[in-house]
């Protein structure tokens, strides 16, 4: 009689405690909302987006229109869903997406994660969140991206690109055109580019790396500085007009050209293959 009592009191404190594990994850659960939305666009066209709280993923297709994809995720109450408008404004060759947050409340916990399909050349106008990160992978006219706290990568871009982050890390690869990189505290690194127009990096505590695929086809004046690191370079290459210290590097690299101006404070630079 006493291992039948026994044995229905774990029974019942099992329950008891599948049924708590069963209550204490649906309190957590996350409520989800889904937005769609496609709209006509072509190479040359216009696209920009702002966000608050969640990431930016942008990719190019071969489609003449653009699909917006996002998801608005809630902590506390699903209500919360609601206040966050997400607004798309269409005009003649550009389209403008916004998320609006309510003003003045705080601890309002929700995000919305972006994805979106856009034409291959198109340009990127100022595509931009404040927390998370930001991503353009494909081949686009030009770019503006930009995050507070969070990372930035670019890959596939052509025409000027400008990508800006505080709190994070930058990575540009496969790029061609004018490049300005910038960020406060994080690292930058800069792979597989075309060195056509021109290339400025900077970062006041992390380091910055430049692959270079094919240094002796490089035709580029280089700048390089940093305050508090030092700067290497990995491979053979002939530098002219050299002026050179543990912490500066000034030189002509092959025939000379377009800047290379690389900058830290407080972090190391390394040029490498």
């Amino acid at each position: 009689m006493l291992k039948i009592k026994t044995l229905v009191i774990v029974v019942i404190l099992t329950v008891l405690a599948l049924l708590l594990a069963g209550m204490f994850t649906l309190a957590l659960a996350d409520y989800r909302e889904d937005f769609a939305r496609t709209l006509p666009l072509k190479a040359g066209d216009v696209f920009a987006l702002e966000n608050v709280n969640g990431r930016v993923t942008v990719v190019t297709w071969k489609e003449s229109k653009v699909e917006i994809k996002a998801v608005k995720v809630a902590r506390d109450d699903e209500k919360d869903l609601k206040d966050v408008e997400i607004r798309v404004d269409e005009s003649s060759g550009t389209v403008a997406v916004k998320a609006i947050w309510p003003k003045f409340r705080r601890n309002f916990q929700v995000r919305v994660d972006f994805d979106v399909k856009v034409p291959e050349g198109v340009n990127l106008k100022k595509v931009e969140t404040v927390n998370g990160n930001v991503e353009a992978t494909g081949v686009f006219a030009s770019a503006e991206l930009e995050t507070t706290n969070g990372s930035v990568t670019a890959d596939g871009v052509k025409g000027t690109l400008d990508v800006s982050t505080t709190n994070g890390e930058i990575k540009v690869a496969r790029h061609e055109g004018k490049l300005t990189a910038g960020t406060t505290n994080g690292g930058i690194r800069l792979e597989k580019l075309v060195f056509k127009d021109g290339i400025r990096a900077e970062t006041t505590n992390g380091s910055i790396t430049l692959a270079i695929d094919a240094p002796d086809q490089v035709n580029a004046s280089l700048r390089a500085e940093t305050t508090n690191g030092h700067i290497s370079v990995d491979f053979p290459v002939t530098l002219k007009n050299l002026r050179q210290s543990r912490r500066l590097i000034e030189a002509q690299v092959g025939q000379g050209g377009p800047e290379i101006s690389l900058h830290t404070t407080n972090g190391s630079i390394t040029i490498t293959k």
